[in-house]
């Protein structure tokens, strides 16, 4: 796979590591047998840390809290929606409401949701809000509804055994990755909101985008052997292989030249974008794109032989 950027990773890391499992201890985060063992293992601290080298502490730590928070959350509504699929979408739309401080039944939340997880969004919420203005704002809670209805969308597929198309898949893997809301926070971890004319830029919108399917495709490479085991069908790899006739050696090539397409096509926008001090929220782009693969090669999340051979040239 095409990968030519730089690896970094934020001094702050290990401070931030023992600091999240602190604070995941005091939500409530980690009472299942074993949750302890596993967290330490996924180093969530250093996603972000390689995400966002240039934050100091304190942004790394609500960084982190936040990537915490939406895993639990990922897990937490895959079985919530197999079990009481009515109540737990509800909730959703009531999460959402509360973001944007409508009235919302925060029993009927806490419930759907558990008291930890609830107070814990609660959280770092609260603490995300402080440091932007509103445009912000509704623009990153519209990015949380787009990742909550692809995460919905991708549990009702597997209650359902529904396997989806290679287009709704790309569309709904887009949002369920929840990139978007990530790149957002870029702003908050440096202190800047990006301007509207940055915002509008057709090639900074490409190099997000991109950005986004680069993550998504890359995620799917490397979880495609787990989710044959479990007969998930939400991977690129089965999509391929389904709509196109291929083989899986074929599909995981074909899922390749896709990510590899959005690499140059991310280069090219970056090129064109030309500013000569492009700031965070062009610099992140990069990093988030390079820190993930990193992180998952040291997270324990995937062994070696599941990374598709990297390469830097064509």
């Amino acid at each position: 796979m095409l990968c030519p950027f730089t690896p970094r990773i934020s001094p702050h890391a290990d401070e931030v590591q023992r600091w999240s499992l602190h604070w995941a201890t005091r939500h409530g985060l980690l009472e299942q047998p074993g949750a302890r063992q596993a967290f330490a293992r996924a180093r969530f601290a250093n996603l972000m840390a390689r995400a966002h080298p240039d934050a100091g502490p304190a942004e790394l730590q609500l960084a982190t809290a936040w990537l915490i928070s939406i895993f639990v959350l990922d897990d937490l509504l895959e079985k919530a929606l197999v079990r009481a699929p009515g109540p737990t979408r509800a909730a959703v739309d009531g999460f959402v409401r509360r973001l944007r401080h409508q009235r919302t039944d925060g029993r009927e939340l806490a419930e759907a949701l558990g008291r930890p997880l609830t107070g814990a969004l609660d959280e770092v919420w609260r603490r995300t809000e402080e440091r932007v203005g509103p445009a912000w704002r509704e623009r990153f809670v519209g990015h949380v509804a787009d990742y909550l209805d692809g995460t919905l969308w991708e549990a009702g597929n597997r209650a359902h055994d529904r396997p989806p198309l290679l287009d709704e898949y790309r569309t709904m893997r887009y949002h369920s990755a929840a990139t978007e809301m990530f790149f957002d926070l870029i702003e908050p971890m440096h202190g800047v909101e990006a301007p509207a004319a940055l915002l509008a830029d057709p090639d900074f919108a490409t190099m997000r985008q991109s950005a986004g399917m680069i993550i998504g495709i890359f995620n799917d490479l490397i979880s495609w052997p787990k989710e044959v085991a479990v007969g998930d069908h939400h991977n690129i790899v089965f999509a391929f292989q389904r709509e196109h006739r291929l083989s899986l050696q074929d599909a995981v090539y074909a899922a390749v030249a896709e990510h590899d397409e959005h690499v140059t096509t991310f280069e090219a926008a970056r090129q064109r974008l030309g500013a000569a001090d492009p700031g965070p929220c062009v610099d992140d782009l990069v990093h988030w794109i390079r820190g993930n693969l990193d992180w998952s090669l040291e997270s324990g999340r995937y062994t070696p032989a599941q990374i598709p051979q990297q390469r830097t040239t064509d």
